[in-house]
């Protein structure tokens, strides 16, 4: 989970080895200091520097993965003082919930909805004439709720010893696994997200940043509000801007929901990392106002 305490934006006006002029700008954090993310931003604008004196293209983060620039709210702790999970503000200045080990999927009514694959059949002559000539009918639509409920059967009747959370999201449904926790890259958690039809945005994020995320406030545009003005971290001069921001988001939130409960699946007992997790989430998340 890439999450840091303290971010920091590093500049640098410099030349090529052909004497263009640049302007490269970095981001870094650090869970140390302010002074120490701006010590690890200025290392990264050398190295960048010198892939430009060398003609070699810039390389973003040296690990291939970017780390989610996001504001740290909050970390969270099991009762054995572990790191649980870790409250974050996202890009577009929703609460966002990470959390390692505890398993979320976001799946989209527009995936449930897609028609399965028609299963292979030999070729038949007859048919292909009787297909030219005999309209096919077409499946009745998949309704999207009963699409997930019958994965879910599915899935319970062949690991009888799983268990979820399901709710309502405005667009889809989310699920909250409950018996055991499980890494985003693991042989399990890949074969849930495919039998769920999980979004494929979602699952590359997880797995990329090692961590699932969970919105517990609404987006801004579905409450009648804008986007953060500025991308964070913020100049001190910024601060007061976004908190101002912040105060009239948490406002508009007041008459939404993000979630709606839909039911528990499953008769395996519950992990209690995945408890605290659900009872934070649905403090949060739940409130039978309008989803957004």
């Amino acid at each position: 989970m890439q999450i840091y305490s303290h971010w920091a934006r590093t500049t640098l006006a410099c030349q090529d080895a052909g004497g263009a002029s640049y302007h490269l700008v970095a981001y870094a954090g650090s869970d140390e200091s302010p002074a120490a993310a701006q010590a690890a931003g200025q290392a990264l604008l050398r190295t960048r520097h010198a892939h430009l004196l060398a003609n070699e293209p810039l390389r973003e983060y040296p690990t291939g993965a970017a780390p989610l620039r996001e504001h740290l709210e909050q970390r969270l702790y099991d009762s054995r003082g572990e790191l649980l999970a870790a409250l974050t503000r996202n890009r577009y200045g929703s609460l966002v919930l990470n959390a390692p080990r505890v398993m979320f999927l976001d799946v989209d009514d527009a995936d449930l909805r897609r028609p399965l694959p028609a299963p292979a059949e030999p070729f038949s002559l007859k048919r292909f004439f009787s297909g030219l000539f005999t309209p096919v009918p077409m499946p009745p639509p998949l309704v999207p709720h009963e699409q997930l409920q019958l994965r879910l059967a599915a899935w319970l009747q062949l690991h009888p010893e799983w268990k979820f959370r399901l709710y309502r999201t405005r667009l889809g449904f989310r699920l909250l696994v409950m018996h055991q926790l499980l890494p985003p890259n693991s042989p399990e958690a890949r074969g849930i997200f495919e039998a769920m039809r999980t979004d494929l945005l979602y699952v590359r994020l997880c797995q990329t940043q090692d961590c699932y995320r969970a919105r517990l406030t609404p987006k801004p545009w579905r409450i009648g509000w804008h986007r953060p003005p500025l991308p964070f971290p913020f100049d001190t001069p910024q601060q007061q801007q976004q908190q101002h921001w912040e105060q009239e988001y948490v406002l508009r939130s007041q008459g939404f929901s993000v979630c709606e409960w839909v039911g528990e699946y499953g008769l395996a007992p519950s992990c209690p990392e995945a408890r605290q997790l659900a009872e934070l989430h649905d403090a949060a998340c739940l409130g039978g106002l309008e989803l957004a």
